[in-house]
């Protein structure tokens, strides 16, 4: 019989490790949700994920939750959903945490909330029909922030677009006013490239101009040229 050989634990065995936490009983007290902890990829952080296990046992826990970044399962009174923080990444960086519902009869998660500055220890109400949570998003984030939006979705409004398409997007770099811009560029031309007909309306106010990231990086190099030159 070969025994293993026994040694110490060392730092590179946490990399391995697998720890879970924030478990939460359903309502009718056949289940047990659970915040799954384990090192990524990069071995520079956590991913967190939400599991679920029966607890009379009989069957192991399965993941009910794909992100990498979901936390806090609270479950709905009536035990029909269940309420969590999900973080998507940006920049190889987690963003503010938001509120997101998985409907528990079946059907994919999604997210309800898109504060500037998250959403936080989400309660549910006794009835189930509200949800508390805290948030340091204050008034002038707000208005920041739907500013942003309305320049993003000029284009659709002028061509009367805005109930027929919902425009998810990622941009990079160029801070807030410059990637808005750069959204408003690229819807235009989606648009166009969709009904050429839109093109005059969208030309005629702008909206198919340069992006404004690139403008700014050309006019910087020309002056730094015309420096160079003098």
């Amino acid at each position: 019989i070969a025994v293993a050989q026994k040694r110490n634990i060392t730092e590179k065995d946490l990399f391995d490790f697998v720890w879970i936490g924030d478990p939460q009983i359903s309502p009718d007290g056949s289940r047990v949700a659970f915040v799954r902890v384990t090192v990524n990829e990069k071995k520079e952080g956590y991913n967190t994920s939400i599991w679920s296990v029966p607890l009379a046992g009989g069957e192991g826990p399965h993941q009910l939750t794909k992100g990498d970044h979901d936390s806090t399962p609270r479950w709905s009174p009536d035990g029909k959903y269940l309420l969590f923080l999900r973080a998507t990444v940006k920049d190889e960086k987690p963003e503010p945490p938001q509120l997101a519902l998985l409907p528990m009869t079946g059907g994919d998660s999604f997210s309800f909330t898109d504060l500037p500055r998250g959403a936080g220890t989400p309660v549910w109400s006794r009835d189930g029909k509200t949800i508390a949570f805290t948030s340091d998003t204050n008034a002038e984030d707000l208005e920041k922030q739907e500013r942003k939006k309305k320049k993003e979705e000029e284009p659709l409004r002028l061509t009367s677009l805005d109930e027929t398409y919902d425009i998810d997007a990622t941009l990079d770099g160029g801070g807030p006013t410059g990637q808005a811009g750069a959204l408003r560029l690229g819807i235009s031309r989606g648009l166009v490239e969709l009904d050429e007909e839109l093109r005059a309306t969208l030309k005629k106010n702008g909206f198919l101009t340069r992006d404004e990231r690139e403008s700014k990086g050309q006019s910087r190099s020309g002056r730094e040229q015309g420096r160079n030159r003098s």
